[in-house]
């Protein structure tokens, strides 16, 4: 059990640290966002996040709801 425990905990160690690579070795690195609205791919389709779309919808009812009064 406790060798098991061990190669596990030895396994996601080698993980993270080849996920930090970038920012350990680059200088001024970081991970890029993996926010769907800050890529430009994305942008670029036409797509937005969820919370995005749907301030975009509500703002353009509070337009019209104000044009009608």
């Amino acid at each position: 059990m406790v060798k098991i425990f061990l190669s596990t905990l030895i396994l996601v160690g080698v993980a993270l640290l080849l996920f930090a690579v970038r920012i350990l070795i680059k200088r001024g690195g970081t991970f890029h966002s993996q926010h769907v609205g800050q890529s430009k791919a994305m942008r670029d389709r036409g797509i937005n996040c969820v919370q995005s779309a749907d301030r975009i919808e509500h703002a353009s009812k509070l337009n019209v709801n104000d044009m009608e009064k």
